[in-house]
Formats: C-alpha cells, structure tokens, sequence
C-alpha cells in the first residue's frame, strides 16, 4: 500500500480516459451474487464476453442467462476456486472453447465475522483460501496468455479490512491483507517487464450492503456509511477502465488510508474508538442469517 498509494492519488487527478472493452473475454470468480453478479452484468453490457464462474453452479448460470437475455454474451461454470486442479483444468477448457482470458476478476469472497477464539480451524482455513490464495490458482492460468499478447487487466477484489485491521474479523483482514499484497508484489513484478502493458487494479471498498455484510454497522455513517451496492459496482467498473491501480469505495477512504499510513500509532485507539470499530461487527448475521457474535 506504501508503495502504491503515492501513484494512485496522482491518477486519481488525472484526465479520464475510459478504455474500452468490447470483445474482452473477462473471467469472473464469484459471479453468482453480490457485486460479482453485477459486476458482469456491467462489464458485459459495455461489450466483454462474461466467463461466470461461482461455487453454486446455478447461480453463475442464472447470471450468465441475465446477460444474454440483456443481448450481452457470457458463459457459467461451477467452480471452487480452491481446487487448483479444477481451476487449471477449467482454464484450459476455457482456451479451447472460447479463447484466450484478457481480463481476470479475482472477486469469490468468504467472511466468518467471528473472534479470533470463536472460529473454528476449518472455516479460518478456507477464509484464506477463497480470499487469498485462490488467486495463485487464477494468475497461474490466465497471466501467461496476457504477457504473451502484452495485454490485459487483472483485477484484485480486496476490501478496505485488507489495509486496516478489525475486530472479529481477524481471518478475514488476514486474507484480505494477501490480496492487496498479492496485487501490490504482482503490479511490482510487471513494472519489470519492458513495454509491459498488462494492467492491474486492486479494489478496497468499505462494507457493502450485500447478504455477505449483512448486520455489519458503521460507527460513522456521515463519513463512512454502508455502500450501496449499485454505487460501489459503478465506481469499481469506472476505475477498471481508467486503469486505476487502487480503487477506493468511497473515495473518502484513500486520505484516510494515507493517513493512517503516516499517523503515528498513538493515533490509532483514539480512531478506533471515534469509529467505533469494536462494535461494527457485534450484529454481524451474514448470508446465513444467523447471528454469530455473542
């Protein structure tokens, strides 16, 4: 984040200029729902070809029928994104069948909302499977392809708990640390490539008002309030386009984020308390519906 941040203000002032993506052949993770779901109804409607992949089956099927419904072309798999066999497996058969991946959505995401004590092994495990490491998985399918036509965009669906830590929640800010590690080594690599032109966004927005936050509060809804999720798809789709490296949702959280990079840690429980953030995950419920914090 250090290393990015600097950057990611400056573009942030710059001259838009909306690439366009018409004919991409875009590989969404997680696509069954959510902002994954939205995502791709957004990306295909602006022209990319929709490869709609989620661990429900069905529902990367029903997002793949919205676009062609919406004359938008698209196609669904099922997929666990864990499985690095079937992820390279399901990558070549995406070649042969439909062809060369230009942009790759590492967006599947999982959230316990538990303490630290509280969480059982298995399910800390496969936090930081879903959230992280699949994504070793996903870049060894498709970057190779992408250096090798010097084109492409990947894009790290990371969260704002990947820059600042929270309570109950350690497993998940731990994944989501990779993530944006992940992107920030990965962006890093690519500037060592002469003439690299192969992009790379990663995307930290606050909570999302989606099943998978559902019962998650703010501790300062002025300043920052739940996203809507049509908002955060719109600015995540408009940064992704303008090639931004790191996409803020809202934009609010990048001078705060500058901030607290150079803040001295005294700062830091003074913040915290302001922000109330011991207490945003206390009705915490999830896509279950069933409360998980005492």
């Amino acid at each position: 984040m250090t290393i990015m941040w600097p950057w990611s203000v400056i573009k942030y002032f710059m001259p838009k200029n909306k690439k366009d993506i018409t004919g991409e052949i875009m590989f969404m993770t997680g696509a069954g729902s959510g902002i994954g779901r939205l995502m791709s109804l957004k990306f295909a409607k602006l022209g990319a070809t929709v490869i709609c992949t989620d661990l429900n089956g069905e529902t990367a099927e029903e997002t793949a029928n919205m676009i062609k419904s919406n004359g938008g072309k698209a196609y669904s798999f099922a997929l666990d994104v864990t499985d690095r066999l079937k992820m390279y497996s399901l990558a070549e058969r995406v070649r042969t069948e439909i062809g060369n991946v230009t942009m790759l959505v590492n967006n599947a995401g999982i959230v316990t909302g538990k303490k630290i004590l509280e969480c059982p092994d298995p399910l800390m495990i496969k936090t930081m499977e879903v959230n992280s490491i699949s994504h070793f998985w996903t870049l060894k399918s498709f970057l190779q392809s992408m250096l090798d036509k010097n084109h492409g965009h990947i894009v790290t669906i990371a969260s704002i708990a990947g820059i600042s830590g929270a309570p109950a929640m350690v497993d998940y800010c731990a994944s989501k640390f990779a993530a944006v590690g992940i992107h920030e080594s990965l962006t890093v690599e690519l500037l060592g490539i002469p003439n690299n032109k192969v992009k790379t966004s990663c995307v930290c927005p606050f909570f999302i008002k989606t099943g998978m936050f559902e019962g998650c509060t703010s501790g300062s809804p002025i300043m920052l309030p739940l996203m809507e999720v049509d908002f955060t798809v719109n600015s995540i789709v408009d940064g992704v386009l303008n090639d931004e490296e790191m996409i803020y949702v809202p934009r609010i959280l990048m001078p705060l984020m500058i901030l607290k990079s150079i803040a001295p840690s005294i700062l830091v429980k003074p913040l915290a308390d302001y922000l109330k953030l011991h207490s945003q995950m206390t009705t915490f419920v999830g896509r279950t519906g069933v409360k998980k914090n005492k």
